[in-house]
């Protein structure tokens, strides 16, 4: 493996890390002609054209006595697939996997889609990032998620530089996620939970609420969508499909307002 001191100080020169970034090379796990998970070697000009639905996951999380971490499947939207479901590693993976869901809005979704390996002098490191999310218009965001405070270790962070020159090579986004605030987290999850067919026909249901006269509260919109119970739920399913939009860091009460444009994604 390369020494720490290499890929430290190689992470912390822009052009070196760019050129490091550029010869990186990634393993991929993709679907054979049976459907099977086959390894191939990407380069940074051929991994951008594979699609997070081409990709299984690199890594996937084993449980053990006493470990620490939530492991969990979430169900993913996809182009190529029926229904998809991911593993996350953690709940810190599970709640920024939804938050980016619900407010970012990707049509693919893939976790820990690949390893990169940067070649050093004085040998190699890799590094497996966690999410891979591909939009409707083209864009691809590479996410790492860590806590505050593993962010103080310099060999995390020089890794996560090179991440994000590597990301930067292929002209994706790329994002390091960090713990989300409590309240932040169980307005994800409540409104993750409304996720699931509800008979409603979501483009008249938004034409209605936008159609109201003066602002619109929970309360009024379930009014406008047809009373309790049946307005709520139809509501939170419109949430849960980001068609409508409450502020996430707020607790959610009859009176929050209803927005039609999503805040701003937190970091």
């Amino acid at each position: 493996m390369a020494l720490w001191a290499d890929v430290t100080d190689t992470s912390m020169d822009a052009d070196r890390a760019a050129e490091v970034a550029r010869a990186a090379t990634a393993t991929v796990l993709t679907a054979d002609v049976a459907g099977h998970p086959a390894v191939s070697t990407a380069d940074m000009a051929t991994l951008p054209h594979l699609e997070p639905d081409q990709l299984f996951a690199v890594r996937r999380p084993a449980s053990h006595k006493g470990m620490t971490n939530y492991i969990s499947r979430m169900a993913v939207p996809s182009r190529r697939h029926e229904s998809k479901a991911v593993w996350c590693e953690s709940f810190n993976e599970l709640s920024n996997l939804r938050d980016l869901l619900l407010t970012t809005l990707p049509v693919q979704i893939t976790t820990q889609p690949f390893r990169i390996e940067w070649v050093f002098a004085s040998g190699i490191r890799s590094h497996v990032p966690d999410f891979l999310l591909r939009y409707a218009d083209g864009r691809t965001l590479l996410v790492d998620v860590t806590t505050e405070s593993k962010m103080e270790d310099p060999r995390l962070a020089a890794i996560l530089r090179l991440t994000r020159a590597s990301a930067e090579a292929m002209g994706w986004a790329y994002r390091v996620r960090t713990e989300l605030s409590p309240q932040r987290v169980r307005n994800i999850n409540f409104i993750h939970a409304s996720r699931r067919d509800t008979l409603q026909e979501r483009t008249t249901a938004v034409r209605v609420l936008r159609q109201a006269h003066g602002p619109v509260d929970v309360q009024r919109a379930s009014e406008l969508l047809g009373g309790r119970p049946q307005g709520y739920a139809r509501l939170w399913d419109l949430m849960a499909h980001g068609l409508v939009h409450v502020p996430l860091e707020e607790p959610i009460d009859l009176d929050t307002r209803i927005t039609f444009s999503c805040p701003r994604v937190a970091s």
